[in-house]
């Protein structure tokens, strides 16, 4: 029961931290992909830079929170941790693109609401990849760190 517990507390910091983690990066990543797709970038642009900008201080802030596996481990957590994002990057980026269909076909002449729908489909990405991404994250990026056995010292 003990055990229960505390895994279930454990999840609930590392959600917890993740959430504020994802806030952070997605703050960063909804602003430059509004500002660049709203200056007339593509969506497929738009997705990319701003993968680029939040990816990396999610990485970090990631890393901090499940405790990485020190620098031995730092080139497979970012390997691993790298395929999940550019994996999500590449659902954003095809949903951004026939999202850019539908806008024009709801609204031929009106840019915000073109910008609306777009953002709306790079929004809902991600927040379906959330969730996803927290259990990857757990359970491939930093699984290292997680099922450390600690040596014991000889008698």
């Amino acid at each position: 029961m003990a055990q229960q517990t505390s895994t279930r507390s454990r999840y609930w910091r590392l959600l917890s931290r993740f959430a504020a983690a994802s806030v952070v990066a997605t703050g960063i990543s909804q602003l430059v992909f509004l500002l660049s797709y709203s200056l007339g970038a593509t969506p497929v642009v738009s997705t990319v830079l701003a993968w680029l900008s939040g990816a990396i201080p999610n990485f970090v802030l990631n890393r901090r929170t499940w405790g990485g596996g020190g620098r031995a481990a730092l080139r497979g957590e970012i390997l691993r941790y790298g395929a999940i994002s550019v994996g999500t990057a590449l659902l954003a980026a095809l949903a951004t693109h026939h999202a850019e269909s539908l806008a024009h076909a709801l609204f031929p002449d009106a840019r915000a609401g073109q910008v609306a729908v777009v953002w709306g489909a790079f929004l809902a990405t991600y927040a379906v990849m959330f969730v996803v991404k927290f259990f990857l994250i757990d359970q491939l990026v930093f699984r290292r760190s997680r099922h450390q056995v600690p040596s014991t010292t000889r008698a």
